[in-house]
């Protein structure tokens, strides 16, 4: 659970150096970057959640 808590964290550090860039610089390169790293976490926490309901089922 330390892991997920850490790996949102730095997601959060991510997305936010990330939109700090776009505004400093004004290019739209980092906004893609940005709807990169979200794709890439939200398919991340679903296999997570479908690992986790998969082990919960198994262990039953």
């Amino acid at each position: 659970m330390i892991a997920v808590r850490l790996l949102l964290v730095a997601l959060l550090i991510v997305v936010a150096a990330l939109g700090l860039a776009w505004v400093l610089t004004g290019q739209r390169k980092y906004l893609g970057w940005i709807g990169r790293v979200l794709r890439f976490a939200l398919v991340f926490s679903l296999v997570a959640a479908l690992f986790y309901m998969g082990e919960r089922i198994l262990l039953r």
